[in-house]
C-alpha cells in the first residue's frame, strides 16, 4: 500500500551516518553536476576521478520498510563499490510537498523517489519525471502485473516501476486472544462474519469499547465496496469512463457497509481521523480489521507482538457469488529528471526491482509481488506462507481506473461520513452525487495508451 494515503505509529529512522559523511566530503565534486538533467558528464567525471557516485534516495517514514531500504541500498554498495546510497525518510504528512518542490528544484533533488501510486497522477502528468528506460519498460510490460503499471503509463511511457501488488482487499488482522478468551472461531463466511462481529461488539452509548469487523477506514472502506460491487456482478465504469456507483449493486453494498457503523460493530472515528483501523486490533481494541499484508509488520515491528500468538492475518470472507475485486498502483519507484544521475538512478532502480532482490524486500516489508514470475517464488513462499491465501485470488484483480485514487478516495469517505451522521440518508442520491464529482473532479489527467 497507500498505502493512504496513507501513517501512524512510525518513528522517524536515522539516516546511515557513514553514508552522510561521505556525502558531506563529495559536495564540492557534485556541485558542479547538479543541474544536469542526465548526469552523464558528472558521472563520467566521478568514474574517471576514482570517486564515488553518490545517490539520494527518499522516502516516508514507516519503520520495517525503512530497515529494507537500508538493507537494499547495502546490498547495492557491495556489489556497486562506485556508488554510495543515502537514505533519507520524512513524515508522510510533509512528503508529498516535498517532492513537488524537488522536482521543480532548478539545482536538482533526490535520484530515485518511493512514491505512493495512489498519489502520483500530478507527477506523472507533469514533465518532471525521467521516462523508465525501453529494456525495463519491456520488462513490465511482460512480468509485472496489469494493476501495478496503471498509474505508471501516460500516452504509452513508463514513469514509474512498482515495488508492489498493492491489495487492501482480501485480508484481516484478526486479534488471536480475543477470539481464544471468547471461544470463537475465526468467520469463513460473510454471514458468520457479520453474526460473529455482532455477537463481540460492545457499545456504552455512543462509545464502542470493542469493535467487531472493522473496516471503515481511509483505505478499507472504498476497497471493500468496490469489491463488493464486482462480487455481485456489477460494475461501476461505465463504456464512456464515468464512474456510477448508483446502480442496485452500488446501493446494496453501501447499504451493507453503513449497517456495520450503525449496528456498532465499527467506530466511525478512524475514518474521520485518518486513522486505521488495525490498530485497534493491536490495541485489544477489536477482534478484526480488514487491510493490507503491510500491516502485519506493523503488528510485529511497531507493536512488537507475536505473529501466531497476538493475532494472525487470515482471508476476509466472500461477500458475493464470485471473486473480483480492484487494486491500485501501489508503492513504486520514480526517478526526478533534474537529477544529477539519472543514469545511475535506473541502474539502482533495476537492481532493486530484480526478482532476486525485490523478493527480499517484498518479504520485509510483508508486500505482494508485482511481477509474475515472483508469484511461485520459494523463498517468497516460505516466508510468507501466511498470506499464500493472497496469492490465490490476485489473478481477480482489476486496476481501479484512470482516476486519481486518493481524490476518489477522500469524496468517496465524506460521503459516507456524511450518511452515517444523516438521520435519514438518502443512499442513492449520494452515490450518485458523489459518482458525479469524482468522474468530473478525479481524471488522471492522461491517457496510458
Amino acid at each position: 500500500m497507500i498505502r493512504s494515503f496513507w501513517m501512524n505509529h512510525i518513528r522517524v529512522m536515522k539516516k546511515r551516518l557513514l553514508s552522510i559523511l561521505l556525502c558531506s566530503a563529495m559536495v564540492a565534486s557534485l556541485a558542479v553536476g547538479c543541474g544536469s538533467s542526465g548526469g552523464s558528464d558528472t558521472e563520467e567525471a566521478e568514474e574517471s576521478s576514482g570517486e564515488k557516485t553518490t545517490l539520494t534516495f527518499w522516502c516516508h517514514e514507516n519503520e520495517p520498510w525503512i530497515k529494507s531500504y537500508e538493507a537494499m541500498a547495502e546490498k547495492f554498495e557491495a556489489e556497486n563499490p562506485e556508488y554510495d546510497v543515502v537514505v533519507e525518510s520524512y513524515p508522510m504528512s510533509v512528503y508529498m510537498d516535498k517532492i513537488q518542490t524537488a522536482l521543480t528544484d532548478e539545482n536538482g533533488g533526490p535520484d530515485i523517489i518511493a512514491l505512493w501510486g495512489g498519489m502520483a497522477a500530478p507527477f506523472i502528468a507533469s514533465d518532471a519525471l525521467s521516462a523508465v528506460p525501453d529494456d525495463l519498460a519491456a520488462d513490465m510490460d511482460e512480468d509485472f502485473m496489469e494493476p501495478t503499471v496503471g498509474i505508471y503509463k501516460k500516452n504509452g511511457t513508463y514513469y514509474g516501476v512498482p515495488m508492489e501488488y498493492n491489495l487492501e482487499y482480501g485480508g484481516m488482522v484478526v486479534n488471536k486472544k480475543l477470539f481464544e478468551e471468547a471461544g470463537l472461531e475465526y468467520p469463513q463466511t460473510w454471514e458468520e462474519l457479520r453474526a460473529v462481529s455482532k455477537q463481540v461488539a460492545k457499545v456504552n452509548g455512543d462509545v464502542i469499547e470493542m469493535g467487531g469487523f472493522e473496516c471503515i477506514d481511509g483505505d478499507a472502506l472504498i476497497n471493500n465496496f468496490l469489491a463488493m460491487i464486482l462480487q455481485q456482478g456489477g460494475n461501476y465504469i461505465e463504456e464512456d469512463g464515468s464512474v456510477n456507483f448508483a446502480t442496485e449493486e452500488g446501493i446494496t453494498a453501501l447499504n451493507e457497509l453503513l449497517s456495520i457503523v450503525k449496528d456498532g460493530e465499527c467506530t466511525l472515528e478512524n475514518l474521520s481521523a485518518g486513522e486505521y483501523c488495525y490498530n485497534d486490533v493491536y490495541q485489544d481494541k477489536a477482534f478484526m480489521s480488514s487491510v493490507g499484508t503491510w500491516a502485519i509488520g506493523e503488528g510485529t515491528d511497531s507493536y512488537e507482538l507475536t505473529y501466531g500468538e497476538d493475532f494472525e492475518y487470515v482471508p476476509v470472507p466472500q461477500y458475493g457469488d464470485e471473486m473480483a475485486f480492484t487494486s491500485e498502483s501501489g508503492w513504486g519507484l520514480i526517478v526526478p529528471a533534474n537529477s544529477a544521475n539519472v543514469d545511475a538512478a535506473w541502474d539502482y532502480v533495476r537492481f532493486f526491482t530484480d526478482p532476486e532482490n525485490l523478493v527480499e524486500h517484498n518479504i520485509a516489508c510483508n508486500q505482494l509481488p508485482p511481477r509474475k514470475s515472483m508469484l511461485d517464488n520459494e523463498e517468497y513462499l516460505e516466508a510468507m506462507s501466511n498470506i499464500d491465501f493472497i496469492l490465490d485470488i490476485l489473478p481477480y484483480g482489476k486496476w481501479r481506473g484512470p482516476y486519481k485514487a486518493s481524490d476518489m478516495g477522500s469524496l468517496f469517505n465524506q460521503m459516507f461520513i456524511e450518511l452515517c451522521q444523516s438521520e435519514n440518508p438518502d443512499v442513492e442520491a449520494s452515490l450518485a452525487d458523489v459518482s458525479q464529482q469524482i468522474t468530473e473532479q478525479c481524471s488522471l489527467g492522461y491517457t496510458q495508451d
